[in-house]
């Protein structure tokens, strides 16, 4: 009886062991596009997509698509000019295609750069007001210290 659990027990962490593997390890990642489909009946999100082979998609996207993935905190390894994502992020073809998208499309970047420059106009104000705020406090130190200074001079005479 002993035996037969042992051995459930190690076929089960084989098999979850298996399955952590399959999905942590690295392929190589590829654009994703759109199947146009107009079957009635879908039973998979997926089935709407397609892996696009190299002369489908543009040529822009293996320029972008670094700074998207870094933009998205995806963890990729890139070796010999090849990009490689975790087996797991290629099962979210929906989010691929996005992805996809967004490395070929103008859209994104001009969005992008126009929050680059929200956010530095932000910063430049915050940075602003805390200079003013240290020039207050700089310039009421100093004269705190010259009164003191006054009235020790007083004190003493």
């Amino acid at each position: 009886m002993k035996k037969k659990i042992y051995i459930t027990l190690a076929t089960l962490v084989l098999l979850f062991a298996a399955y952590y593997y399959w999905e942590n390890r690295y392929v190589e990642l590829r654009p994703v596009i759109s199947k146009g489909y107009d079957r009635q009946i879908v039973f998979f999100q997926n089935d709407y997509y397609k892996f696009a082979k190299p002369n489908e998609i543009s040529p822009s996207y293996y320029k972008n698509i670094k700074w998207i993935l870094d933009d998205s905190k995806v963890d990729y390894i890139e070796e010999n000019g090849i990009i490689y994502v975790r087996n797991k992020f290629l099962n979210d073809m929906e989010m691929v295609w996005n992805y996809s998208n967004r490395a070929t499309g103008t859209k994104y970047f001009k969005i992008e750069k126009e929050m680059d420059s929200i956010n530095l106009i932000s910063e430049k104000e915050y940075v602003a007001s805390r200079r003013k705020k240290i020039d207050s406090i700089l310039k009421t130190i100093k004269t705190d210290s010259i009164k003191f200074h006054e009235d020790q001079e007083n004190k003493e005479n």
